[in-house]
């Protein structure tokens, strides 16, 4: 009998150099690992790039920390493309590929999504600074990469900043900094099988003048719990929706918003690949998401 998983949680190395199973820990994966035995499935967590995983062989590959995607984005798209091909990836391919690139923020924009006011600088285009406070950052990016918050009294390293990330290639970002980032925070809200689940409220993370920061995802502030005002989960249901118009039912994805400077909320970013759900948070939350994940299996079993 083989006792692979037929369903692999996929995560990433907890160091470029590190083995395949040391992984980059991961509350959420453990708990959705802990739900899915619970249904007496056989799930494990895997490296995403380990080249010993055979990946035909895995019934459901759930992407849920690849957290390093966003350092080889080329790489990432072309293993998310082959598992796609020989196993249900959740989230589909073709979604990973769109939610990479931050571009798609004025695809949401487009279509009437209220998202924060994006200037997107490509490699070649002339530029100049917003006034008051903005953030840069690069289109591709994570857990606050290569992100900094910048003033007037800042002027010099925001244009040194910009100017590094065009040089080598990279689309920025540059987004006014809005104060409801301080208080009330962010609102992530999180969706399993298109339903809403739970929200968490989150702190800021970048003072202004500080420049780029190392490992600035292990600053978050992450406040707890948080129940959306109406306002809120109106649009996080908007641009959930208008995901799920383009691309189909989407099993997890996470709204982050935020409040402009009249209090309406919105969307920062959609996030679709790798998420962090905050799961401890909603009692039921691994075990709704193991049971989305159960029917993937089943139905791709019913298709082969």
């Amino acid at each position: 009998m083989d006792d692979g998983p037929e369903i692999a949680i996929a995560g990433c190395r907890a160091a470029a150099s590190a083995d395949p199973e040391d992984l980059y820990p991961d509350p959420d994966s453990e708990l959705l690992v802990a739900a899915l035995r619970a249904r007496g499935r056989r799930a494990a967590m895997v490296s995403w790039d380990d080249p010993a995983v055979t990946w035909e062989a895995i019934g459901v590959v759930a992407v849920r920390s690849t957290w390093d995607s966003v350092d080889r984005p080329a790489e990432y798209l072309r293993w998310a493309r082959h598992v796609g091909e020989v196993s249900t990836l959740v989230n589909p391919a073709d979604v990973l590929a769109w939610n990479l690139d931050k571009v798609y923020l004025a695809d949401l924009a487009g279509l009437g999504v209220p998202v924060v006011p994006t200037r997107f600088l490509r490699p070649g285009t002339s530029w100049a600074l917003p006034p008051g406070e903005f953030v840069v950052k690069p289109a591709i990016s994570a857990g606050g990469r290569d992100t900094a918050r910048y003033g007037p009294p800042h002027a010099a390293d925001a244009q040194s900043h910009i100017r590094r990330l065009l040089d080598r290639g990279q689309t920025v970002m540059v987004q006014p900094y809005l104060p409801a980032v301080e208080d009330p925070g962010e609102m992530s809200v999180v969706f399993i099988d298109g339903r809403f689940s739970h929200a968490v409220r989150k702190g800021p993370v970048l003072q202004a003048g500080a420049g780029v920061v190392e490992r600035p995802w292990e600053r978050m502030t992450y406040l707890g719990a948080a129940t959306p005002s109406s306002a809120e989960r109106d649009v996080a249901q908007w641009a959930a929706a208008t995901v799920e118009r383009r691309f189909g039912p989407l099993v997890y994805s996470r709204v982050d918003l935020i409040r402009d400077r009249t209090g309406e909320p919105l969307v920062i970013e959609v996030e679709l690949i790798d998420p962090y759900l905050s799961l401890s948070l909603s009692p039921g939350a691994p075990a709704t998401l193991a049971s989305a994940l159960d029917r993937c299996l089943v139905r791709t079993r019913s298709a082969n």
